[in-house]
């Protein structure tokens, strides 16, 4: 599972790296260190997706010091949740969840959750997609060519990654500091998608 999370992030750090090559173009500035950044990710990228026990056949068999059963909820996003099918109670769930949820998203920025509106919330942290936000809060017709749908289609399948481990009703929203959430996502929905 480790390697499904390496080709997620190296896939936002790709996009992220590729909007940052964009902007630095456009203000005429060095373009060495992205385009380093952005060879080197995508490199990562392919390189973790080569690595993901989906293109090996072989058969993967259930650990054995696993004591409890375990339901794996995948997503093409890459994100992965397992959350116990007894013995545990719904809130140890989302505390399992949640903290699975962050070590995806650490690189990107810290992750809470409201047990009380059911809301997994990621407060970004990371310099280059907070640049990437501000940007399209003043341009948002820059949003296709920032790769932004394809950053909502991987947090859409998140979403519904979130919905299949726990169940309706959950929510997970990404938000710069205290502004509003730029992205609402629930059930596998996009609910808001302020660049839209």
């Amino acid at each position: 599972m480790m390697i499904l999370g390496f080709a997620i992030m190296g896939g936002l750090i790709t996009i992220i790296a590729g909007f940052s090559l964009l902007t630095v173009i456009q203000n005429g500035g060095s373009k060495v260190g992205v385009s380093l950044l952005l060879a080197v990710a995508l490199l990562g990228t392919v390189f973790a997706i080569w690595k993901l026990p989906y293109w090996s056949h072989q058969s993967t068999a259930p650990a054995t010091h696993t004591a409890k059963k375990q339901s794996q909820i995948s997503s093409p996003s890459g994100q992965a949740f397992s959350a116990s099918s007894s013995g545990v109670t719904q809130a140890d769930n989302e505390k399992s969840v949640q903290q699975q949820l962050a070590k995806a998203l650490t690189k990107l920025g810290d992750v809470t959750f409201d047990a009380a509106s059911k809301t997994y919330t990621l407060t970004v942290t990371n310099s280059d997609l907070k640049q990437t936000i501000a940007a399209l809060t003043k341009k948002p017709s820059l949003a296709k060519q920032a790769k932004w749908p394809r950053f909502v289609e991987n947090f859409t399948k998140t979403s519904g990654s979130l919905e299949k481990s726990l169940g309706k009703g959950y929510r997970l929203e990404v938000r710069v500091g205290q502004q509003s959430p730029v992205l609402v996502f629930k059930d596998g929905y996009v609910i808001k998608n302020q660049f839209e």
